[in-house]
């Protein structure tokens, strides 16, 4: 009984992980040294915002978002790979991928 609860428990977390990772947004939005661009998930390229000491460059490839160039000393946010958000603390920059389908609560 005890290994039939194990595998439940597994299971779902598995399934809840697998779920939480593969969920996609529509969009990209780009805060750089106060100012917010929008870019299409669905459309493939590359892109340079000005942050606040220099360019960040950023790129947008099957639904996923990186940047692959920055002015930043440490280059922290290049390491960080295919993931959102992505932030540039020195260069001011925050990349966040939005979902505008999903609500979490309706307001009348």
């Amino acid at each position: 009984m005890d290994l039939l609860v194990f595998l439940v428990i597994l299971a779902a977390g598995v399934f809840l992980t697998v779920k939480a990772v593969s969920k996609k947004g529509s969009v990209v939005c780009v805060n750089a040294d106060c100012q917010e661009y929008e870019y299409s998930l669905s459309k493939n390229g590359t892109f340079t915002v000005e942050g606040m000491i220099g360019p960040t460059t950023f790129e947008i490839k099957d639904g996923k978002v990186r940047i692959t160039d920055s002015c930043c000393p440490n280059k922290t946010c290049v390491d960080q790979g295919w993931t959102s958000p992505i932030v540039c603390l020195p260069n001011k920059v925050i990349i966040r991928v939005i979902d505008y389908g999903e609500f979490d609560a309706v307001v009348q």
